[in-house]
């Protein structure tokens, strides 16, 4: 069995399992879609570049390699906003920052263009892009299953991020650590 084929059969039965617990209903092509984009950063590096440059750059590409990089851009966003979120809250760019360059990439492909309409895969990115904070939380279950626990100071930093932004986001990983913030005064975002 080739190393690849491991880890994809690896983070299927994860991938699998963390969806049932999330209950996030989506196609077999999806869930394949997700299982391979783990596997694969699973044995290469993540691009250095930064979004934003990366999204400027697929915008003035030509179709085909547009296409490409959008891909990159929400594969790379969806990524590391499910395994890496925690280790962003200290950056000068945060997990809000990779879910909305990940979502409005992989929207941009739902939508096709020109030069890659009929995609076999439009579907798949529509799914990403319209429940792509739900997929992140599915990596995030994986994510936790799969790597060491998070250390003190980790959850500490999450919580601290919870008491600047009130993000419901914030406050369900809180939870899934075991962590209930206190109910807010004001409206959560």
């Amino acid at each position: 069995m080739h190393v690849a084929d491991s880890i994809a059969e690896f983070f299927r039965a994860e991938v699998d399992r963390a969806f049932k617990e999330h209950g996030l209903p989506c196609g077999t092509l999806t869930e394949h879609y997700v299982v391979q984009l783990l596997a694969a950063y699973g044995s290469q590096p993540i691009e250095g570049q930064p979004l934003a440059l990366r999204m400027m750059a697929a915008l003035d590409a030509n179709p085909r390699e547009r296409r490409t990089k959008l891909r990159e851009i929400g594969d790379t966003s969806l990524f590391v906003s499910g395994f890496w979120a925690d280790s962003l809250a200290s950056k000068p760019v945060d997990v809000d920052y990779y879910i909305d360059m990940g979502g409005s990439a992989y929207g941009e492909l739902a939508r096709g263009g020109t030069g890659w309409t009929g995609d076999p895969l439009g579907d798949v990115f529509g799914e990403l892009a319209a429940n792509f904070v739900r997929f992140v939380e599915v990596l995030m279950l994986v994510s936790r299953r799969t790597s060491p626990c998070a250390s003190n100071q980790d959850v500490m930093r999450l919580y601290q991020r919870w008491q600047r932004t009130r993000s419901r986001w914030v406050a369900r990983r809180l939870a899934a650590l075991g962590v209930i913030p206190p109910k807010p005064e004001g409206p959560l975002q």
